[in-house]
């Protein structure tokens, strides 16, 4: 997918017009529907805005890297959260993904996996960098760390 379908796409899922985006911008509203054809591309600076705008990386416009299958990513998303609650308990007990923005899911998996997708079979392959069976709860050898530390001379 071209940056030009993948800009329209987010826009709408967004719920937000050409106008109110041109807008923000500051630029004329034909300038940016020309962006949405794929006639021009933005200048670097305005596509970092159209990124931050949306809070999506800028890696999620272009489709580079982890964002290279986010449409698939994307239309998998209760099937990817509900394996996250499963290898992560502890986002149950403090966030609420299922209303996580795709702006939020964006900084999110990225953070978590080296790369989500769909095998040839529809299942869903998500590869962590770190071990699943890690603690991530507030406090997990919290004690042990802190007995590891020099004392503080006085100065």
């Amino acid at each position: 997918m071209k940056f030009n379908e993948r800009l329209r796409q987010i826009r709408k899922r967004s719920k937000i017009t050409q106008k109110t985006i041109a807008d923000h911008l500051g630029i004329a509203l034909r300038t940016y529907q020309r962006y949405e054809e794929g006639t021009i591309e933005p200048p670097l600076s305005t596509a970092i805005s159209i990124a931050a705008y949306f809070d999506v990386p800028m890696d999620c416009l272009i489709g580079n890297g982890f964002f290279s299958n986010w449409e698939e990513v994307l239309s998998v998303k209760k099937e990817i959260l509900d394996v996250l609650y499963e290898l992560y308990p502890s986002f149950s007990e403090r966030h609420d993904l299922y209303h996580f923005s795709e702006g939020q899911l964006a900084h999110l998996l990225p953070a978590l996996f080296s790369k989500v997708y769909l095998d040839d079979k529809g299942n869903i392959i998500l590869e962590p960098f770190l071990p699943i069976e890690a603690d991530f709860s507030p406090g997990a050898d919290a004690e042990e760390s802190q007995t590891d530390l020099p004392n503080r001379p006085n100065v």
